[in-house]
């Protein structure tokens, strides 16, 4: 008969490999990231030599814990998405006034991008064929984000979308995020050219208000310039108030 206390033990050694490594892995992507931040220029690759000596790990060590260079570097977008989701939701608040909102959503991104400059440039690489990418991802949870605070802006003025008006909010959302971080790398690829930072995300954010603004001017709903805290608490979304109607707006 087989010994039924060595399954625990099993277990628990297995646990901790599991747990040492995760926590190798996150210290070397954690490693790599401030290789990143701190010495690769414009132009510049990554290596592994430079990870790993940030990580004080053997090169062939690497590879321990990722299961080739493409899971390596899918691995560290993956942690540098992470950074700028973390810095972006606090900011889709329904607080302030709309346009408050819309300000200060772009100035996130903007500053967070101007501050990390070689994580973003990394962070755009194709470095493998699978799709979607960690960047890709990202901009679809933004984009889904950005949805689900228009419905609740939507319940709050007590405006809703016709079912085709509706089923189109999420293309233009994802529309609004990719066409934002490609002004923002157009914008950082001017160098010393460029304008300053708020100037630019003030620029770039009235534009996109002018959009929101003018997309719902163009279906019969007022915007009102008024901070969305002090809106009667009656107003707040319930659970149905995201779902389209079949008819034109009331």
């Amino acid at each position: 008969m087989s010994d039924g206390g060595s399954h625990p033990k099993s277990d628990g050694r297995k646990r901790r490999w599991e747990q040492h490594n995760t926590d190798r892995r996150r210290h070397i992507i954690e490693a790599a990231m401030t290789v990143l931040a701190r010495d690769i220029a414009p132009g510049e690759r990554l290596t592994t030599a430079q990870i790993s000596a940030e990580a004080d790990v053997h090169r062939t060590g690497l590879y321990r814990h990722f299961k080739d260079r493409t899971d390596l570097d899918t691995a560290i977008q993956r942690a540098i998405c992470e950074q700028l989701s973390a810095a972006l939701v606090t900011s889709f608040a329904l607080t302030g006034t709309p346009r408050d909102v819309v300000h200060r959503v772009v100035s996130t991104y903007v500053r967070w991008v101007a501050e990390h400059p070689a994580w973003t440039r990394f962070v755009e690489q194709d470095v493998s064929a699978e799709s979607p990418t960690p960047l890709e991802q990202t901009n679809a949870l933004l984009a889904e984000q950005l949805e689900v605070s228009v419905a609740a802006f939507l319940a709050l003025v007590h405006a809703d979308l016709s079912t085709d008006d509706w089923s189109l909010v999420r293309p233009w959302v994802a529309g609004l995020v990719s066409g934002c971080m490609g002004a923002v790398r157009s914008w950082s690829a001017q160098a010393e050219s460029r304008t300053g930072l708020d100037h630019f995300a003030t620029f770039l954010a009235d534009t996109i208000w002018l959009q929101v603004k003018g997309l719902g001017a163009s279906r019969g709903i007022a915007i009102p310039q008024i901070p969305l805290e002090t809106v009667p608490l009656d107003t707040v979304p319930s659970e149905t108030a995201t779902q389209p109607n079949d008819g034109s707006l009331r």
